[in-house]
């Protein structure tokens, strides 16, 4: 896309995010950030054109507010801050009128801190309090191809490198153990490595767009992204400290347990590969020659890396609106996105005689994720 512009642009996105799960549990999130800033100049070699660009983007977010209500009581509360980010230098060029390339190079960086309260009545430690610090630091590769074989026709395809990176894992936790007057003493652990390693997925997609005439143009296109390659390893969790017997000792804490590997992010199930199949529509409504207004939608089917209890993969479907406003070189959009899906899934429970008998039970689970996106671009 970089390979399209022939002036210089600064843009800046946002986004906020909305999420319902419903299972076991009853997932739920709210949270926004900055999406995505950018400076990019024009630039020319000889018969070929194009542009560079630097950009920082939150690759993937951390931001918002998490509530998981597990029923009996036990709830958990999470807040996040920060998120994986990506420092990247691009290059989209057009060596010929028919083929055009791009590359860019990123630096991940940042990361993000998460707090988390969970409440188990009637448990031993009834109420305890995790903190996380997440630091990854690493490289990547974006490789991406544009081929025009008649006018109007656009076939592309982008290939993501595997993120393979060192981490720093610092973790904290507090244990409030119940007495018969309420909390009895509190207990601490704590410890930090930087030998712990993240390996995120490579992605493939290709696609296609065609413009029909000058105000209308369709596009669809496929992307996978290989989660069943995304582990994390020396990963570690923290025991809780015993409580104190003696108030005036205070009990060692144990040391962590670390896990050779384990699949990122469930940390606890296999993952098979995500893929995305989408479609679209854009049309431009021209008013004069310096405001244009296009509208868009589409449709998209997700499927996710883990699976039901049944072993089944789940697949969602999303739709998306947006609109914007060209005043000159002023670009404003905004988009909307609202993925769903639910299915009614058998799981097996023990009896509650505890005669080892099991039953099927059917549970449904169902997904709404809506998302808001906001974009200003400066030509």
């Amino acid at each position: 896309g970089l390979s399209y512009l022939r002036t210089p642009e600064v843009s800046l996105a946002v986004n906020h995010n909305s999420f319902r799960e419903k299972g076991f549990d009853v997932d739920t999130l709210q949270g926004g950030s900055f999406d995505f800033a950018a400076f990019t100049w024009p630039v020319a070699l000889g018969d070929t054109r194009g542009s560079i660009q630097l950009s920082y983007q939150r690759a993937i977010g951390f931001d918002g507010t998490r509530t998981i209500d597990s029923g009996g009581g036990r709830r958990t509360e999470g807040s996040g801050d920060g998120g994986f980010d990506v420092l990247a230098f691009g290059t989209g060029l057009r060596p010929t009128r028919r083929l055009r390339l791009g590359v860019t190079v990123n630096r991940w960086l940042n990361g993000y801190e998460q707090t988390v309260v969970r409440t188990i009545p009637g448990n031993l430690r009834p109420l305890r309090e995790f903190e996380s610090d997440f630091r990854p630091r690493g490289w990547s590769f974006n490789l991406g191809v544009l081929w025009t074989p008649v006018e109007n026709l656009n076939i592309g395809g982008v290939v993501k490198t595997p993120f393979g990176a060192g981490l720093t894992l610092s973790k904290k936790r507090k244990d409030f153990w119940a007495s018969d007057s309420g909390f009895e003493n509190e207990t601490f652990n704590a410890a930090s490595s930087e030998d712990v390693r993240i390996e995120l997925p490579a992605s493939l997609g290709f696609g296609i767009s065609w413009r029909v005439r000058d105000t209308l143009t369709i596009s669809a296109d496929f992307t996978q992204s290989r989660w069943s390659k995304a582990f994390i390893d020396d990963y570690f969790i923290l025991p809780p400290t015993p409580r104190r017997n003696d108030p005036s000792q205070t009990p060692n804490p144990p040391p962590p347990i670390v896990f050779d590997e384990l699949p990122y992010p469930t940390l606890v199930s296999e993952q098979v590969d995500a893929q995305q199949i989408r479609a679209g529509v854009e049309w431009v409504v021209i008013s004069s020659p310096r405001v244009k207004v296009p509208l868009r939608a589409g449709y998209f089917n997700d499927r996710q890396i883990t699976a039901y209890p049944d072993g089944r993969v789940p697949r969602y479907n999303g739709v998306t609106f947006g609109t914007g406003l060209i005043l000159g070189p002023l670009l404003l959009d905004v988009a909307y996105l609202l993925e769903f899906g639910s299915d009614i899934v058998p799981v097996t429970v023990g009896s509650d005689e505890g005669d080892g008998g099991d039953t099927l039970v059917p549970v449904e689970f169902s997904l709404r994720t809506q998302r808001v996106f906001a974009s200003l671009i400066y030509r």
